[in-house]
């Protein structure tokens, strides 16, 4: 028996996809290997020196660099601590406040007591004023003493300072 025309046809066209499919896999094979691509997320890795003075110069950098980051979160939450004791206060004294002026008016018939309510919160308010300013003054004097360590240098530990020659630093 003879065979048609329209299998040849087929085995040709299957021998064609055959052959695509085998030019591919090189492809495939390249998308395979890992990106080489910088992360520009970080800050590239810094080259490896032999210089033993290089790489201690750049540690102490780091450790004050990471020092000084550590010195500042110190301060800001110090002064969001006082920031919230001083709204902590304020709120205090306007609920104090609103107490009072209900208590008032339930006694607005007698002048007396009214004033007497008056008073007593008139010396509530001046001990939440007094309060205020111990929180200001601390918050200040904190500053005041983390201006004068950043300045000297107290905020970095000794063994991370650079020597000072002895003599007063000029040879």
């Amino acid at each position: 028996m003879h065979m048609p025309a329209r299998p040849r046809f087929v085995s040709a066209r299957l021998a064609l996809a055959v052959a695509a499919s085998l030019a591919a896999v090189p492809v495939l094979a390249q998308s395979v290997v890992p990106s080489v691509q910088p992360n520009r997320y970080t800050t590239p890795p810094r080259q490896a020196t032999q210089d033993a003075r290089s790489n201690q110069d750049a540690l102490r950098q780091a450790n004050q660099e990471a020092q000084r980051r550590q010195g500042e979160a110190s301060r800001r939450a110090a002064n969001d601590q006082a920031r919230n004791q001083i709204d902590a206060n304020r709120q205090r004294m306007e609920a104090d406040r609103a107490r009072t002026e209900r208590q008032r008016a339930a006694v607005a018939d007698d002048p007396v007591e009214s004033e007497r309510l008056r008073q007593a919160f008139e010396a509530r308010r001046q001990a939440y004023e007094r309060e205020r300013e111990a929180i200001e003054r601390q918050r200040a004097a904190d500053e005041a003493r983390n201006a004068d360590r950043s300045r000297d240098g107290a905020d970095v530990p000794a063994s991370t300072r650079s020597p000072r020659p002895a003599g007063g630093g000029r040879r």
